[in-house]
């Protein structure tokens, strides 16, 4: 019984043997046709640190698919610095048609090693599974700023340091990095602190605002009510209705430009305007100036003051903004 089971094991395992056998010949018989990569160096001899460029070309059918070595393990000890790839060619038509592909990668070397080799992988892609298929190892020489012994002689003569050396002056380079950190935290900083303070920031420059047109109204107008008189009382007191009714259509965006005594007068709640603005028409179109001419001019730059503290209030109370309050006018807007 156990000589019928070795019998029976032994005409199985032959056959497995062939199969195996089988499936490697044929691995090795597609390697063997397969063309290898091409790879060299560009250059006979690099630098330590100088980039220095390396050649990599494959022949193939043109319905194989294949990857290129990546940049990250297969150039090692190598470092890639950048990689510029060619646009696949195919040569011939029909069944001798072969494609190339071809890429030259910009390489980096720091180590200290006379004579440097370099093998790398292309990877072709199968049915079933992937292959590597490897360059020729080529190689590359260190060029040395070391002065090598003169023959004969074993060591290395001593070096004497030198005592005095003539600094090598370099040149200053700015710092852009820095400055747009620089500039992206000040803006994150100010943009902060308008989030938080913006209202107060905003309400403050139109008090500022406010105020410097008050000033500038104060010191036109009293320049022209100082220095009326007879002689040029119509002048005068025309320069100065003007001033007054474009800083109160500026104050409280209404339109007194456009409007005459009159129709002011409609709309005037306080008769000391009134009173006033018809003594300045007077002085204009009539050319009359009396003691009360000049009190006429007071009494529009006192209630043009009143109605600039009336805005600063409501402005700083935070409901109010420039040109809205309407102090001894109706509520109802002025026409044009």
């Amino acid at each position: 019984m156990n000589d019928s089971g070795s019998g029976k094991l032994m005409k199985r395992w032959p056959r497995r043997m062939s199969l195996t056998g089988l499936i490697h010949l044929s691995t090795l018989l597609m390697l063997i046709a397969q063309p290898a990569p091409v790879g060299h160096f560009l250059a006979d001899s690099i630098d330590i640190g100088r980039p220095f460029q390396y050649a990599l070309t494959y022949r193939h059918a043109p319905t194989a698919d294949l990857l290129f070595p990546d940049t990250s393990s297969r150039f090692a000890p190598y470092q890639v610095q950048k990689v510029a790839v060619f646009t696949t060619r195919t040569v011939g038509t029909g069944k001798s048609a072969v494609s190339i592909d071809s890429a030259v990668y910009t390489l980096l070397s720091f180590e200290t090693d006379s004579v440097q080799l370099l093998r790398v992988p292309i990877r072709l892609i199968n049915a079933t599974d992937c292959t590597d298929l490897f360059t020729s190892t080529d190689t590359v020489f260190l060029r040395s700023k070391i002065k090598h012994p003169a023959a004969g002689l074993t060591q290395y003569p001593s070096l004497t340091l030198a005592a005095q050396t003539t600094l090598a002056p370099l040149q200053q380079q700015f710092n852009y990095p820095a400055l747009g950190l620089f500039v992206a935290g000040l803006a994150g900083v100010t943009g902060l602190l308008y989030i938080v303070f913006g209202r107060i920031i905003r309400r403050q420059w139109r008090l500022y605002q406010l105020n410097r047109r008050h000033r500038r109204f104060l010191r036109e107008f009293d320049r022209l009510t100082q220095r009326i008189n007879a002689d040029s009382a119509a002048e005068t007191a025309n320069q100065a209705i003007i001033i007054w009714k474009t800083y109160l259509e500026r104050i409280e965006r209404q339109p007194y430009s456009s409007l005459t005594t009159s129709e002011i007068a409609e709309r005037v709640a306080d008769e000391r305007v009134t009173n006033a603005l018809r003594e300045a028409d007077r002085m204009i179109y009539g050319g009359a100036f009396t003691a009360q001419s000049a009190a006429s001019l007071t009494v529009l730059s006192d209630v043009a003051s009143q109605r600039y503290q009336r805005q600063r209030a409501g402005l700083k109370a935070g409901y109010q903004r420039p040109g809205t309050a309407q102090i001894g006018l109706t509520e109802t807007s002025v026409a044009t």
